[in-house]
């Protein structure tokens, strides 16, 4: 490209002047380096198909955006001993609360294992994006493997939420209950538990808030007055005493460790 250009100088007697001169200009178009393919973007999936699962626990398979129609004609399950893998029948079904879910759907033995194996592309989005080759190894543990804890709520009439909670306060387990009486949380693993009670006033099977413009108050929260430990092939009973709200304490078990380092 010729490109005419104008610039300022200055002369021998110091007097400030332009001149004019015409200056070529090249233009090379780069090369697009070989690593510079667009890779086409790949489908990931999420399971809680881990290294065990309880008797009864329903298998997930989920993502992060819609999936397509399965392609059930590449994905197998098998059941896998240290001769033989035999083939099982299963059903994905999709999940009718969230389009980003399947559940599989198969009869599993407890103490035997199993092997889920997916082709490339068997599972895709709404986007064309397609999962790559995998698979997942499981066992089904035996119902002698976990523990067992029943509770005697006293002293309530009405409906109530009672949560199960691990030592992160996170929820395990949650039961609606509308009498006082029993009941038990099964299939429970070795730790230390907290146990939750919310007075479901309006019965809506769920806590609720207060609320300030209306000048309602939140719905009533109690806590059992401690902490109970499980431990593999326990049977645990206790009572409860509803009529009582209790709040929550600090982890006792925290209390114990820092009085013994004294």
């Amino acid at each position: 490209i010729s490109t005419l250009i104008r610039y300022p100088f200055t002369d021998s007697t110091g007097v400030l002047a332009y001149k004019e001169d015409t200056v070529s200009m090249r233009f090379t178009t780069p090369r697009v380096p070989k690593s510079s393919k667009v890779k086409k973007p790949r489908f990931s999936i999420e399971t809680n198909m881990s290294a065990s699962l309880k008797p009864g626990q329903k298998i997930i398979i989920k993502a992060q955006t819609p999936f397509r129609e399965p392609d059930t004609t590449h994905i197998r399950l098998y059941n896998v001993s240290d001769t033989n893998a035999i083939s099982m029948p299963y059903r994905l079904i999709r999940d009718s609360t969230n389009i980003c879910s399947y559940f599989l759907n198969t009869n599993l033995v407890p103490g035997k294992k199993y092997l889920f194996v997916a082709d490339s592309a068997s599972l895709s989005n709404i986007y064309n994006e397609c999962i790559d080759s995998t698979g997942f190894k499981f066992t089904v543990k035996e119902a002698d493997a976990y523990s067992k804890m029943t509770l005697n709520i006293k002293n309530y009439k009405g409906d109530l939420i009672l949560q199960l909670l691990n030592s992160s306060e996170k929820l395990q387990a949650e039961i609606l209950k509308k009498a006082e009486g029993k009941i038990t949380f099964p299939l429970l693993e070795n730790g230390i538990y907290r146990l939750r009670a919310i007075y479901d006033l309006n019965r809506d099977g769920k806590w609720t808030t207060g609320d300030f413009a209306t000048g309602r108050q939140p719905e009533p929260v109690s806590y059992y007055p401690g902490e109970i430990e499980i431990k593999t092939g326990w049977e645990v009973e206790q009572d409860w005493d509803l009529g009582t709200i209790n709040s929550k304490l600090q982890k006792l078990r925290s209390k114990k460790k820092a009085s013994t380092k004294k």
